[in-house]
C-alpha cells in the first residue's frame, strides 16, 4: 500500500506544481468524497473537484513537499507543506497539514481530507 500511496502523493505534487487542474480527476475512482476541509461538504464529482483545482492556475512558484507518517491497506496520512504566490496580488502563501487518504485496489482516490493552517 505505502509504494501505491507515494506514487498517489508525488502526483497530487506534480499536479500542482505544474499547474495541470485537468488531471485532478484521473486521481480518483468513480466514486468518491473529498473534503477540501472538514466543514464544507464533500466533492462528489469530478467535473466539482475540476472547479475547485482551478484555483492552483492563480498560483506561481509552486513549491509542495510531504512525508508520509503511515499507511495501511486502504489509506494513508501524510504531513504535507506548500509554498506559492497568490496572482495578481503577487502575496507569498505558506500552507502546513495533514492529508488523509483512501485508495482503492488501483490506487484510485476513495476518500480525501485534509487539514491545513496557513500563513500568508
Amino acid at each position: 500500500m505505502q509504494h501505491h500511496y507515494k506514487n498517489w502523493l508525488e502526483k497530487l505534487k506534480e499536479i500542482w506544481e505544474a499547474k495541470n487542474p485537468d488531471a485532478i480527476v484521473d486521481l480518483c475512482a468513480d466514486t468518491f468524497l473529498w473534503y477540501e476541509t472538514p466543514f464544507d461538504e464533500p466533492l462528489t464529482k469530478k467535473e466539482h473537484l475540476l472547479a475547485e483545482w482551478q484555483g492552483i492556475l492563480k498560483q506561481e512558484d509552486i513549491k509542495v513537499t510531504y512525508e508520509v507518517m503511515c499507511t495501511n491497506e486502504n489509506m494513508g496520512f501524510a504531513h504535507w507543506h506548500a509554498t506559492f504566490t497568490r496572482l495578481p496580488s503577487n502575496e507569498k502563501a505558506e500552507l502546513d497539514g495533514i492529508f488523509l487518504v483512501m485508495l482503492d485496489v488501483e490506487g484510485k482516490c476513495t476518500e480525501f481530507r485534509q487539514w491545513y493552517n496557513s500563513r500568508i
